[in-house]
């Protein structure tokens, strides 16, 4: 396991073998669920051997630089896996990356920590990269995302009305971008 970036409270790591289990339970359980896109089924797991192809695939194979994806901690305690942060991009648009964060243990949530990971996630992808644009979209069942994504400087760029339906209310899916020059002068 590798320190990528730390911040005040909390740091970006690379996964480790001993994040299985975490991952296995964020799987199943967890307020994230309920926001981050609920409807495409998360938890169908057919058994431990399944799972733990996903979790190798989705974090240990990741050797790229700038790194895909990054474990959230606390930076005093490393070895307790909060959630991730994730990138992810379009052959077509090979300047802008799109991407996310889950905190997945519930305890956390509420306390800025997201905000914080999320902040050093952008830090790190426009450091290490020539990349111009970097953007996320949310569900507008997810104001927690909405308000990071505005604290951190992001231009809400438009908004997909009403593009599911989800529990009998209509959901609109919104996007929000920053540009490396909006990053440089923040």
């Amino acid at each position: 396991m590798q320190v990528i970036l730390s911040g005040e409270r909390v740091a970006l790591r690379t996964a480790c073998n001993a994040d299985f289990e975490s991952y296995l339970r964020w799987m199943k359980t967890g307020e994230w669920l309920k926001y981050d896109a609920p409807w495409d089924n998360m938890s169908d797991f057919t058994s431990p051997a399944v799972a733990k192809e996903r979790f190798t695939k989705r974090f240990l194979n990741d050797s790229s630089l700038p790194r895909q994806k990054a474990i959230v901690c606390l930076k005093d305690d490393q070895n307790k896996p909060l959630g991730w942060v994730n990138r992810y991009g379009d052959k077509r648009f090979p300047d802008a990356w799109l991407i996310g964060i889950c905190i997945c243990e519930d305890e956390y949530l509420n306390k800025g920590l997201g905000t914080e990971a999320f902040g050093l996630w952008i830090d790190y992808l426009f450091s290490n990269s020539t990349i111009h644009r970097i953007g996320f979209a949310t569900y507008s069942l997810n104001p927690r995302m909405i308000r990071v994504g505005e604290k951190l400087g992001f231009i809400h760029e438009g908004t997909d009305r009403e593009i599911i339906c989800w529990q009998n209310k209509w959901l609109d899916r919104l996007h929000f971008g920053l540009l490396r020059r909006e990053w440089q002068a923040r």
